[in-house]
């Protein structure tokens, strides 16, 4: 194939067999033979000159491919040599409220080490594949891993200054009755829902009360931020919102989880790379105050028990 793809490009088997180190009439020969075992022929012969047929053109086409993707294939296991990938496995809402904003401060915590990120929900915790680093809330149910605590999360109500506009005022906690409220059909005993967090404020949805779901937390929000209702806010995640001024806590009241994100990794074998930078730019970037909420210890709530709802 080398030899064909010479005289393809060369349109001339002398100038191709100078190329590949054989004389013109071996190159003939060799072309001679795979025309015949592919029952037509690849060139047009005219007089010190040739040509490519519609077959040669539709074999020489997938050649070039083929060729491409060796090269590519070849580059990458040349690039993965000369750099340290690292795999980091979390939820789909930590990627996309915590590390995708972000990405440049995320890389700077791993200098050297291309990183690839893994989303799996509801934990984040991708075990099929070789992870390296897991960034998770609630303790993970895997017992080979091993743990480093973070902080807590704070849930309260958010919604659109627009939906604010169009449904307020919103002064009390059972305003949220009158209220179209999204929620993620819990899939971890480590969420919260609706009705549980209304419970601590001795309120019961109504039984006919209806309601929006989703079964990730990034399409409730989405939602939310498209005036659609009230989502009850991860105020961790939601901080750019929050500050940008795209979200609104209604309610000084909140309810502070005793679940806490997590940083974990395989107990059978030490990280190849520091994970003490990525550690603490969590905690600088997502572990103190969150921008738009000022809580007060008096509208401080314990976490609840788990629901779906």
């Amino acid at each position: 194939m080398p030899t064909f793809e010479a005289a393809a490009r060369k349109e001339s088997f002398t100038l191709a067999g100078e190329e590949v180190g054989l004389s013109q009439s071996s190159v003939s020969k060799q072309i001679m033979e795979l025309e015949s075992r592919l029952g037509q022929p690849l060139f047009v012969r005219a007089h010190k000159q040739i040509s490519l047929t519609p077959a040669g053109h539709r074999l020489l086409r997938a050649y070039s491919l083929a060729a491409s993707q060796i090269i590519d294939a070849l580059e990458d296991l040349l690039q993965e040599r000369s750099k340290k990938q690292i795999v980091l496995s979390t939820s789909t809402a930590n990627a996309a409220f915590m590390l995708l904003p972000r990405v440049a401060e995320v890389r700077e915590c791993f200098p050297g080490g291309e990183i690839f990120v893994v989303t799996s929900d509801p934990q984040g915790i991708e075990t099929a594949g070789q992870v390296d680093l897991v960034l998770s809330f609630g303790k993970p149910d895997f017992s080979d891993l091993k743990l480093r605590p973070l902080f807590r999360d704070i849930l309260t109500p958010v919604c659109s200054p627009e939906f604010m506009d169009r449904k307020g005022p919103l002064r009390h906690v059972d305003d949220l009755l009158r209220c179209e409220l999204l929620y993620m059909q819990a899939q971890h005993p480590s969420w919260i829902g609706w009705r549980q967090w209304l419970r601590h404020f001795s309120l019961e949805l109504p039984k006919n009360h209806q309601a929006m779901g989703f079964n990730n937390y990034y399409n409730t929000i989405q939602a939310c931020l498209a005036g659609q209702g009230v989502a009850l806010g991860w105020l961790r995640l939601l901080g750019d919102s929050l500050s940008s001024g795209q979200l609104v806590t209604p309610f000084p009241e909140y309810v502070e989880t005793e679940d806490q994100y997590h940083l974990a990794w395989p107990a059978h074998r030490r990280p190849e790379f520091a994970i003490e930078p990525f550690e603490e730019w969590l905690w600088r970037r997502y572990g103190g105050n969150i921008p738009g909420f000022t809580p007060s210890d008096a509208e401080r709530i314990s976490r609840p028990p788990a629901s779906r709802f």
